[in-house]
């Protein structure tokens, strides 16, 4: 899944986010809130030196529901069956969502990174808010996440994740809209009449 990592505590040293920035951010990105957007993805890989690209669209409501898409990839999420489909391999995995690491769950991404992690501003320039968080500890899997937030709308316009080997995820939201009533077609996967059907419910 795009959004998947995991979570871990950590304290950097820098200034403090404003009160009202943070009460913005968690206001609309929280597991009982609803939001859509639009999305690009550049992975770097420090090894290969090499860029990968990846565009799609996110759209996320209360109860665990959400559609991501990209290019070479859908999940769907009602609440409680998962549907994982590769149009290029035209196979849909069907999984409980209770059987998918929570930790991974795009519903869940937006609120960790400020209720578990502490973030410090850096930098505040034309409206934009910078917050970083550095993580000290072997085990975590991230070394540092970086997020630009528009300050008076609360909005995360950029976010910049490296994790232990020196690759970078960088993701560019665009269109971002808070608080719509989503149809509940959105939240359900029709599977194709010709894919593959890999069903782990069982």
């Amino acid at each position: 899944m795009p959004f998947a990592f995991s979570c871990c505590r950590a304290q950097a040293a820098g200034t403090a986010p404003s009160g009202s920035t943070l009460a913005l951010i968690r206001k609309y990105y929280n597991p009982e809130s609803s939001l859509s957007a639009q999305f690009s993805l550049t992975i770097f890989w420090s090894v290969r030196e090499k860029q990968e690209k990846k565009k799609g669209s996110i759209t996320l409501a209360a109860g665990n529901r959400f559609r991501v898409q990209t290019d070479v990839e859908t999940w769907v999420s009602d609440g409680s069956t998962f549907w994982d489909y590769a149009p290029a391999s035209k196979q849909v995995v069907i999984k409980r969502l209770a059987d998918v690491d929570r930790s991974s769950l795009p519903s869940q991404i937006f609120s960790r990174y400020l209720t578990e992690f502490h973030f410090q501003e850096s930098d505040r320039r034309d409206g934009v808010v910078q917050l970083s968080w550095k993580n000290d500890s072997a085990d975590a899997p991230y070394a540092s996440i970086r997020l630009w937030v528009r300050e008076q709308a609360g909005r995360i316009e950029r976010c910049v994740m490296t994790d232990r080997n020196g690759n970078t995820f960088t993701y560019v939201f665009s269109g971002t809209v808070f608080g719509r009533n989503f149809s509940r077609e959105t939240f359900e996967f029709a599977i194709p009449k010709s894919a593959r059907i890999v069903d782990m419910r069982n």
